[in-house]
């Protein structure tokens, strides 16, 4: 009954025998078959992206998922589960640039959208598939899913209930386009949601810059020739200037502010006459001498110089422009209690400018580059910017602060201002805040439903339900749904030529009423171009529709990809194609498990998604784990050279040591410290007594 064990195999050979076994058995499918009349235990796979290798703590996700699974199946549970792979999104077009050396959208359109999108296809397909990859991952580790029937993102029925989803919320009236600021990844030139901004977050040293701007006017006759001192972690925004804000109740001093500048090998006395909040007069060097204090309601109208002059604003029909507005959210933690505003490059400083009417001076294109319109900065990038090629660029604000001390409007400046500032999640380059157009879901519209049925879920740990995600759903903001990128779901929606009106199709049946639209200008029936329509661009940005004498075109972006992961509850079945029932067998998800990175990620669209459409949560039991971290408790990077892949401590320790080791060092949600001598510890204490103990038997 029992193999006799010969002591010179190995344990990855002992662990590719049993593979072989339930492959050739096909054990799997066959614990899902003797188990088809009992009650179904409902488990959703979180689509991991197909853009690279699988790491170490994907190993951790799923082996958290297989114990619970195999758990509730020999608990006599049927336990269906899915495979399910997110194939499209900037990681995989970042890959893709990488690949073909492409650093900016018009070189991508220069190369061929169909081309590129094509390309990504095949990307995600070998990283799926190659030696390495996501399937042999999942074979070699022994969590069993259903490969050969895994959704896949990318394929047209999965679109296709994805523009099911996106018309339902359309037709609700929550999805509109509008003006706003939005966080704007500067080097892939498109907007990101709040939920992706939360992703990328890093301690940065910004300028601390205090600059003095001359007072032309004011209801106090005592500061008219003194200047007001401004402060800035951004000087590029200066540019854009058009108004200061004071708090009214904030008590303000003007100063006689005498010290001694450096000026070649000499030092200067200089005595200047300045406004500023009496609570910041440590941020002044030399002496201070108070010459009068008031309230900020009192100084509300002074009128200033305009700090540069690239951009003219007429105060005629801007009579607010240049003057000091009061301002709620002018604090004295910091600065100099007067906070400058440029309205196309804050959320609070585009409030004022519909609250006062200012003008909104946008001189900077989607990536990040100063327009023609900024003489001297013209074609500089506002930040410091790194390209998929590795090259980069420096930012502007150097210079910037050199042409404030030329024009003597400059009081002090270093580069000692320490502070978390965002960053693109898949380039890691500084995100710009920007006025744009773009289209977005309103979320705050069903914000207290989310957060009701938030409370229906089993959250492990609970803190991170009550805590993390609570507190965010409680704060949610609109979700920023539009990206100006090229390989993603289209979004279905479709703008007549003159503007005024809009509607989003749910279905390839819909499309199909549309017309082709070739280069030449000639319309004809859809059905007639090709026989498999492709749902991605460039094809679907050449359909229009004729109603009611209107020629309506699709607006060119494509969506969030986390609305893609989002919406697998029902698009891993094509729901409401096909499947009905199946679907509504399957929902809720009895349990899901994925690391702590994708609280305000796939935790957040799923629940999302699900509470706009059918007003219940998508799971009910999760597990959230925590990350592995280095030996040293660094996180894991590239750039530091200290991530681990799993197949090459697989090739020398087998599988089951590492799962034992990852799911028996602590708790999943506190984070593990990969040390590989503890896993080495592992495998001589555990499995050699377990494989001694047998020959010995």
């Amino acid at each position: 009954m029992f193999k006799e064990y010969n002591g010179k195999v190995s344990i990855n050979e002992l662990e590719e025998r049993i593979l072989d076994f339930w492959r050739e058995g096909q054990i799997f499918q066959k614990t899902l078959e003797a188990r088809q009349d009992q009650p179904r235990y409902i488990f959703y796979e979180g689509p991991p992206t197909a853009n690279g290798r699988p790491g170490i703590h994907h190993v951790l996700s799923r082996t958290i998922k297989d114990v619970i699974l195999r758990y509730k199946s020999m608990k006599g549970y049927l336990v269906p589960r899915i495979a399910g792979w997110d194939t499209h999104g900037l990681p995989v077009e970042i890959a893709v640039e990488k690949e073909l050396g492409l650093t900016q959208k018009n070189q991508i359109e220069a190369y061929g959208i169909d081309k590129f999108n094509q390309a990504c296809k095949e990307l995600v397909n070998r990283h799926i598939e190659m030696e390495g990859g996501w399937q042999r991952l999942t074979e070699r580790m022994g969590f069993w899913l259903d490969l050969d029937n895994a959704y896949i993102t990318y394929k047209n029925e999965y679109i296709e209930s994805v523009w099911w989803a996106i018309k339902q919320i359309f037709d609700k009236g929550l999805i509109y386009k509008s003006f706003k600021i939005v966080p704007q990844s500067p080097t892939i030139e498109t907007p990101l949601s709040s939920h992706e901004l939360s992703l990328g977050y890093k301690e940065v040293r910004d300028p601390n810059c205090y600059i003095k701007v001359k007072i032309v006017s004011s209801p106090k006759a005592s500061m008219r020739g003194a200047e007001l001192v401004i402060w800035t972690t951004t000087p590029w925004t200066l540019i854009s200037n058009v108004a200061a804000a004071v708090g009214e109740e904030i008590e303000y001093v003007l100063v006689k502010n005498t010290r001694k500048l450096k000026q070649g090998d000499e030092e200067k006395e200089v005595v200047d006459k300045l406004v500023l909040a009496e609570s910041r007069l440590k941020a002044l060097d030399g002496e201070v001498e108070i010459v009068e204090r008031f309230k900020g309601k009192e100084i509300l109208g002074t009128v200033y110089e305009q700090i540069f002059n690239f951009l003219k604003i007429d105060r005629h029909k801007y009579s607010n422009a240049l003057t000091l507005l009061p301002g709620e959210f002018v604090s004295t933690e910091d600065g100099s209690g007067i906070v400058h505003l440029a309205p196309a490059f804050g959320q609070d400083d585009y409030e004022m400018s519909k609250r006062f009417n200012l003008p909104v001076l946008q001189p900077m294109t989607p990536g990040g580059r100063f327009t023609d319109q900024v003489g001297e900065f013209s074609g500089r990038t506002v930040k410091t910017f790194t390209y998929a090629d590795g090259t980069s660029e420096e930012g502007v604000d150097k210079e910037v602060v050199i042409a404030l001390k030329k024009m003597n409007k400059l009081y002090r400046s270093t580069n000692d201002y320490v502070h978390s500032y965002p960053h693109c999640w898949r380039t890691d380059n500084p995100v710009i805040y920007f006025a744009r157009e773009s289209w977005f879901i309103n979320s705050p519209d069903y914000k207290d439903e989310m957060v009701a049925l938030n409370k229906d879920i089993n959250w492990q740990p609970p803190e991170i339900g009550s805590g993390r995600f609570g507190n965010w759903l409680e704060e949610v903001k609109e979700w920023s749904l539009s990206r100006d990128r090229y390989w993603g779901t289209p979004l279905p929606i479709w703008v007549s030529d003159d503007g005024e009106d809009s509607f989003a199709i749910g279905s390839i049946e819909e499309l199909q009423q549309g017309l082709y639209e070739s280069p030449d200008g000639k319309k004809v029936p859809l059905p007639e171009i090709e026989e498999e329509i492709d749902l991605h661009r460039p094809f679907v940005d050449n359909i229009v529709f004729e109603r009611d004498g209107k020629l309506y075109r699709r607006t060119p972006e494509i969506i969030d990809v986390w609305f893609d992961s989002g919406a697998m509850p029902f698009a891993q079945f094509h729901y409401p194609f096909h499947n009905q029932d199946e679907f509504e067998k399957s929902f809720p998800a009895d349990f899901i498990a994925e690391g702590v990175d994708q609280t305000r990620g796939w935790f957040y669209t799923l629940h999302n998604i699900a509470t706009v459409l059918f007003d219940k949560p998508s799971f009910k039991n999760i597990i959230v784990n925590d990350l592995i971290l280095d030996k040293n408790g660094q996180k894991m990077s590239k750039s530091k050279g200290n991530v681990v892949y799993p197949f090459e401590i697989i090739s020398r320790y087998g599988i089951d040591p590492l799962r034992w080791y990852l799911v028996t060092v602590n708790n999943p949600w506190i984070p593990k410290r990969f040390d590989e001598k503890s896993l080495e510890e592992v495998y001589r204490k555990v499995f050699d007594t377990f494989i001694n103990t047998y020959n010995f038997f």
